[in-house]
């Protein structure tokens, strides 16, 4: 009878930890897939925000030059 039980038991325990690992590492993934979208995200407004910061900045520079005559 031990000869059964006892493997029965290590089974239905290894299945459990077994998945409450995977849910423990879906978790995880699905937080790592929402980190990868702000990046994404941040990536694609960031080039904007530059030129958007830059450009006064660039006819500023170049209003001086022309009243300094370069």
């Amino acid at each position: 009878m031990e000869y059964v039980v006892g493997p029965v038991i290590a089974l239905l325990l290894g299945m459990k930890f077994t998945d409450w690992k995977t849910k423990a590492q879906a978790a995880a993934i699905a937080d790592l897939d929402k980190r990868v979208e702000l990046v994404q995200q941040t990536e694609a407004e960031l080039p904007k925000k530059v030129m958007a910061t830059v450009m006064p900045l660039a006819k500023a520079v170049q209003k001086i030059n022309q009243e300094i005559g370069l």
